[in-house]
């Protein structure tokens, strides 16, 4: 495993952790499920799925690259 920084979604991989986000640290590591992609079959709306911290909460977790992009994020990479 190896911790890279990154400032674009677009690079996020299937199975990467996002550690932190512009410098702030996540209490639980956050997943990649998903890469950057529609959110939904059909729409024009682009994010990448995340695992929620909370699996029982029943809330699904997307970033979009209006939020993203730009700050630096750490990712731990297999």
């Amino acid at each position: 495993m190896s911790k890279i920084t990154l400032t674009r979604l677009a690079e996020l991989r299937i199975g990467d952790r996002l550690i932190s986000h512009g410098g702030r640290a996540y209490r639980t590591p956050l997943r990649v499920t998903d890469e950057l992609g529609p959110i939904e079959f059909g729409s024009p709306v682009i994010g990448v799925r995340v695992e929620s911290p909370n699996p029982s909460s029943g809330i699904e977790w997307v970033l979009y690259p209006s939020q993203m992009d730009g700050r630096q994020m750490e990712v731990e990479r297999y």
